[in-house]
């Protein structure tokens, strides 16, 4: 299935600003997910349901889990064709680690970042169970200062997280990362893509999963390049 045609974002950018570029990249929503990502799914999904079951005893709110098989196709995608300028990858707000194992699995040098210790408890153990070499953070994705890029929108979701910045005791920025997936709030995906036109390097690409079949997928440039 082609998803949305090239263009550039709908965002406004001055002269000389960094823009980010929506890229068109057919992959298939019925397409065969690999019988490895099929069990690593089933896996996922008992961790899933045996969170839900228990959610009243330790609720969640910033909690809600993507279309995994159609994010792995679209990863998928994104690395078959070898739109990557290099192979470290991060996924913005991981939970349970799911896409970042996915993203270990195809190769990528994966980083899971989230904020709640939780989340991050059963990511470590959720990558460990599966040897994935895949790393999960405890800290906030958003770079130092990022905030202020939120303007008077200071109710996103991801501004709540009252936790440092994690990248400065990882000694890597997020314009290390090649690769970056996130999966934004309704009304959110304004703010998260304007944070990686700032921080992100240079030719970086940004997965932005926004809904059933809706998956976006940007590469940041500076104008003229």
């Amino acid at each position: 299935m082609s998803k949305r045609p090239s263009q550039r974002s709908s965002l406004e950018y001055s002269p000389g600003e960094p823009e980010l570029i929506l890229l068109e990249i057919d992959w298939d929503s019925e397409s065969t997910i690999p019988q490895e990502i099929e069990e690593l799914l089933a896996k996922a999904d008992q961790r899933l349901q045996a969170y839900w079951d228990s959610w009243h005893r330790r609720p969640i709110e910033q909690y809600v889990a993507c279309d995994f098989r159609d994010v792995y196709r679209a990863m998928h995608a994104v690395k078959t064709l070898k739109l990557p300028i290099g192979n470290l990858f991060c996924e913005w707000g991981c939970g349970f680690g799911i896409v970042t194992a996915m993203a270990g699995k195809l190769g990528w040098d994966a980083v899971g970042i989230e904020a709640e210790e939780f989340l991050v408890e059963q990511a470590r153990q959720f990558v460990r169970s599966e040897n994935i070499p895949a790393e999960i953070w405890h800290g906030n994705f958003l770079p130092s200062h990022a905030e202020r890029l939120a303007k008077r929108q200071a109710n996103h979701a991801s501004l709540f997280h009252q936790i440092p910045s994690v990248y400065a005791s990882e000694s890597l920025a997020v314009d290390d990362f090649a690769t970056i997936f996130a999966y934004p709030w309704p009304g959110e995906d304004y703010f998260l893509k304007d944070v990686f036109r700032h921080y992100a390097a240079d030719q970086a690409i940004l997965v932005m999963f926004l809904g059933p079949y809706e998956i976006e997928i940007y590469r940041k440039q500076h104008q003229g390049s």
